[in-house]
C-alpha cells in the first residue's frame, strides 16, 4: 500500500458560520479542506493555532478555522504547525547521506547541510521526470545507487502525457518496488522506489 505525506482526517468543520463534515489536510506547504468548504491556507498565513479539548483552532486570514480532530491528533496537528517539517524531512532525507538531483531539481528537496554529488554511490537519488523519455532514468539510478537507498522520481502534476500509472509502470519495468507516494508542492508529486530485498 503506498503512503501519502501530510495528515488527512474527516473531521467536524466549523468556518464563516458554516459547520459541516469533511477531509481535512495538513500538508507541508497548506493546510486543506475539501467539500463542502474547499478551503486552502498557505502555512506562512496561519497566524496561530490553539487546542481547546479535541478541537484545532487555526487563525487564518478568512478567519478562525476549528477542526474537530480528536485530542491527540488536534495536539499533533497544533505541533506540526508550529514545527514545520522541510519537504527533504518528509521524504527522509538525513544529513550526511550522498544524494544525487538528475535533471533540473529544486535544492529544498536535499535540504540545508546536505551535498548533492555527481559521481560516486549515492543513498538518495531524486530525477525529474518532466517528459516521456525522461521515464528510463528512473531504472537507470539503480546501478549508481546503494543496495538499501532510493529512487525518488518527481513528476509535474495533472499531465494527461506523463500520469502516475506511467511513473509506476517504468520503475516496476526496472525491478524496482514502489513503497511512497509523496506531494512535493502545489505543482509537483513524487513516486518513491526501491531495489527488492531478494537484490540487495
Amino acid at each position: 500500500m503506498l503512503g501519502v505525506m501530510g495528515r488527512e482526517v474527516r473531521c467536524l468543520v466549523r468556518h464563516g458560520g458554516e459547520e459541516a463534515e469533511a477531509k481535512a489536510l495538513l500538508e507541508t506547504d497548506e493546510i486543506i479542506v475539501r467539500s463542502p468548504f474547499r478551503i486552502s491556507v498557505a502555512r506562512r498565513d496561519i497566524a496561530g493555532t490553539a487546542v481547546h479539548g479535541d478541537r484545532l483552532e487555526v487563525a487564518t486570514p478568512g478567519g478562525p478555522l476549528v477542526l474537530e480532530l480528536g485530542e491527540r491528533e488536534a495536539e499533533r496537528w497544533a505541533h506540526e504547525i508550529a514545527n514545520p517539517k522541510t519537504v527533504a524531512d518528509k521524504l527522509g532525507v538525513k544529513p550526511g547521506q550522498r544524494v544525487r538531483l538528475v535533471g533540473d531539481l529544486d535544492r529544498q528537496l536535499i535540504g540545508a547541510g546536505v551535498a548533492a554529488e555527481e559521481d560516486g554511490t549515492a543513498d538518495v537519488a531524486f530525477v525529474a521526470v518532466e517528459a516521456v523519455d525522461h521515464l528510463a532514468l528512473i531504472g537507470a539510478q539503480q546501478e549508481r545507487l546503494a543496495r538499501d537507498g532510493a529512487i525518488w522520481a518527481i513528476r509535474p502534476k495533472g499531465r494527461a502525457d506523463l500520469t502516475e500509472a506511467m511513473v509506476m509502470d517504468a520503475g516496476l519495468a526496472a525491478g524496482l518496488v514502489a513503497v511512497k507516494t509523496a506531494r512535493i508542492s502545489a505543482t509537483h508529486t513524487g513516486e518513491k522506489f526501491v531495489i527488492p530485498r531478494d537484490r540487495r
